[in-house]
Formats: structure tokens, sequence, C-alpha cells
């Protein structure tokens, strides 16, 4: 099945489970959120994946985690053997993706937030010590991430 294919027959399964009458900003509201999930299963998994087979052929351990909807947040943990143990991992580098969806002039001006306009869908990149980068996901591929996660991760190895 296409990527397109998979994406209507989940448009239609929502729509046939939510069935009844929604408002605009219901509708923007799941639209968002369909969005969201399409980019981290789409963009975002292949990209991690992609990284954790190439940085495990350098004796890392790398650990993927995803939150519990898989739509708002999935971080790589990359682990190094203990120079004092080695049969313990260490934590060498951390590095989150975090979506999120909003309204715009919403979230300084929630009364000015104008409901029937579509969400803005950005997410963060983040490692332990904040925020690094904000993208729309409109304009982020898996190879923006995989290049992305590779500068931040040389810059921590080199400081």
């Amino acid at each position: 099945m296409n990527m397109w294919e998979q994406k209507l027959r989940d448009i239609f399964q929502a729509e046939k489970k939510n069935s009844g009458e929604r408002t605009t900003e219901e509708m923007h509201v799941r639209f968002a959120e369909l969005n969201m999930r399409d980019f981290f299963k789409h963009v975002v998994f292949p990209a991690y994946d992609d990284l954790k087979k190439e940085i495990e052929k350098y004796g890392r351990t790398v650990e993927v985690n995803v939150d519990d909807t898989g739509m708002n947040s999935a971080s790589l943990t990359v682990y190094v053997p203990s120079v004092k143990k080695p049969d313990e991992q260490v934590e060498e580098f951390y590095f989150e993706i975090r979506g999120r969806a909003y309204q715009k002039a919403g979230f300084a001006f929630p009364a000015h937030a104008d409901e029937e306009q579509p969400r803005i869908r950005k997410v963060e990149i983040l490692l332990r010590n904040g925020t690094v980068h904000e993208y729309d996901i409109e304009n982020l591929t898996r190879q923006d991430i995989i290049e992305c996660f590779v500068d931040e991760y040389s810059k921590w190895i080199n400081y």
C-alpha cells in the first residue's frame, strides 16, 4: 500500500470512528493531529532507524523512545560503554523531536486566536541543554533530521 493510500485509509477510518457533526475548530485540531502523526511515522521514525543502524556499527547502543500517542515526541539516546564499568552503559547524547500544533497568535494572545484557521504544525529539536531548532513540518525532511542530528552530535563530541 502506498503512503498516500495509507493516509487516506487512516483519514476515513478515523472519520468513521468519530462520525457526527464537528465544528471547524474540531476538524482543524483533528487534521493537525493526523498530520503530526503522519510526520512522525513517515519522516521522524525512518530517520531515527537510519541513524540507529549507522551509530550501532561503531559500538554504541541507541535507544528510541516514543510518547504514548506516537505523534507528539520521539527521542533518540546514544549510549557508550562506561570507562570504569565496561558492562554498564552511560548516556553520551540525547536528541528529541517534539511536535506541537497551535493557532497563530493563540499562544501569546488566546483571545485573538482565530479558531476557524488551520493550526500551525511545528516540531522542536531538543537536546539535554534545551531547544536547538524549530521547523514547520512541511519543510523538514528525513535527510534534514539526519543532518541536524549529525551536526549536533559532532558539536557535542568535539566540545
